[in-house]
């Protein structure tokens, strides 16, 4: 148990850490799909509580901590999630965690996360809280968009809003704000009953229908916008040249391709500085269509579209 109590006590540490479209869904945001984990269900596309610790573990708990569980108490549709902070077998207090994502890897700085280029203006949820320590276990949503350049995670933007309770579902509307002017390509969301070191048990959280709204331009650096030549563009057999005299880095900078559905069709890691005056790029055989080219350079992440006639 004193394990366990480690590892929710890291993963709650990051819930302190400084940091033209509408309505963005967030993947089972609205909590109607679960599927059996270990011991009970889960809500698919969230890592929970139980999956936190059976990774520190080595395997699934032999018995949930019944910390996150599917509940037909809904604002919309068939079932909400609840998160409710638990004694866990007499020996441990435990709060209920979701963290967005099916990868978990407690290591990370924000663990969890779903590849994720947009820049949403909002954060939007409905919740409703209780219990007589509610406002002293700061129940929590933090969100955060993050991009990795060079092996570093850098935090594009983030929201955190501690919920003070509510006795029927409520709106909660919380602005991101941006610290880089670049797309992110990671979403981090956690959302947790309890974020203090010791919380009480019974603190009852429910969340219902996550999205995000609006959407805040990334700015352009001119400079390196100007440094890339792409051609031909149109290319009509699927070759394309990169060129970058000016800075050899940014032609010849890792990439990933990818579709209009926004499906990978293409990635390269970084070629030799010497390939700067002409690096090919090739899309032979695939579809006509929009293509988007994503070059992680030194100086921030750039783009551009290519196009098979």
């Amino acid at each position: 148990m004193k394990t366990l109590l480690h590892v929710l006590t890291g993963v709650l540490a990051l819930c302190c850490a400084t940091d033209t479209f509408a309505q963005q869904a967030i993947p089972n945001g609205s909590f109607e799909n679960w599927a059996r984990r270990g011991p009970t269900e889960a809500p698919t596309g969230w890592i929970t509580t139980d999956d936190i610790a059976g990774v520190q573990l080595g395997g699934p708990l032999p018995v949930s901590t019944n910390t996150v569980v599917k509940s037909t108490d809904r604002r919309g549709g068939s079932f909400a999630a609840r998160l409710q902070t638990q004694n866990f077998l007499g020996q441990v207090v435990v709060p209920g965690i979701l963290l967005l994502g099916s990868r978990l890897n407690i290591d990370d700085d924000f663990p969890g996360g779903i590849p994720y280029t947009s820049r949403p203006a909002r954060l939007q949820l409905y919740y409703k809280l209780s219990s007589a320590a509610a406002t002293a276990d700061s129940a929590l949503v933090r969100m955060a968009l993050t991009r990795t350049v060079n092996g570093n995670l850098q935090v594009i933007g983030s929201a955190v809003q501690v919920l003070a309770p509510q006795a029927s579902y409520t709106l909660l509307d919380v602005p991101l704000t941006y610290l880089l002017p670049i797309v992110p390509d990671t979403l981090r969301m956690l959302i947790t009953s309890g974020s203090v070191k010791t919380p009480t048990a019974g603190t009852l959280l429910f969340i219902d229908d996550i999205s995000l709204t609006g959407t805040v331009q990334a700015a352009k650096n001119p400079a390196l916008e100007a440094a890339l030549n792409v051609y031909p563009n149109p290319s009509p057999n699927g070759e394309f040249q990169l060129s970058s005299v000016a800075q050899p880095a940014v032609a010849t900078a890792p990439y990933t391709i990818s579709d209009a559905a926004g499906h990978v069709v293409r990635t390269a890691p970084a070629a030799p500085l010497r390939m700067a005056t002409g690096r090919p790029v090739e899309l032979r055989g695939l579809p006509a269509g929009v293509y988007l080219l994503q070059l992680q350079t030194p100086e921030g992440p750039l783009m551009r579209k290519l196009l098979l006639p």
